[in-house]
């Protein structure tokens, strides 16, 4: 009787290990595509986990450089972050419209756009360089 009850508390937890990975598996199938290609939506759930509560560069793709800010982020915070991160190099915020946040630094422009991602993330698509 013994190994029965061993052999059922066995199988419990390989179930309950599979049960987990299986839900962790789906949650990132089911997150929403990228607006980029070059990483995963796993190595970005990872790097933006790893890196809470600041903009971390994700990756470059067609001269735009993909940044993002979370998780739990809410809007208002993540921009702030961000665009806390370009006037440290020099561009004077000039207004928010919608997603898109004006700069100017000189005679040079720069809109900067964002976007939800999975309700958790936000994403900002910044011309290459900038940063």
């Amino acid at each position: 009787m013994g190994m029965n009850k061993r052999a059922k508390v066995l199988f419990l937890l390989f179930f309950l290990g599979f049960c987990f990975i299986m839900i962790a598996y789906v949650s990132l199938i089911w997150h929403p595509a990228l607006p980029f290609d070059s990483k995963s939506k796993r190595e970005v759930t990872e790097l933006l986990g790893e890196n809470t509560g600041t903009i971390v560069k994700l990756t470059t793709e067609e001269n735009v450089d993909w940044y993002g800010y979370g998780p739990q982020a809410n809007q208002a915070t993540a921009a702030e972050a961000m665009k806390r991160a370009v006037t440290e190099k020099g561009w004077t915020f000039i207004q928010q419209d919608g997603a898109g946040y004006f700069f100017e630094r000189g005679k040079e422009k720069l809109i900067i756009t964002s976007q939800m991602w999975t309700g958790n993330y936000v994403l900002f698509r910044i011309p290459a360089g900038v940063l």
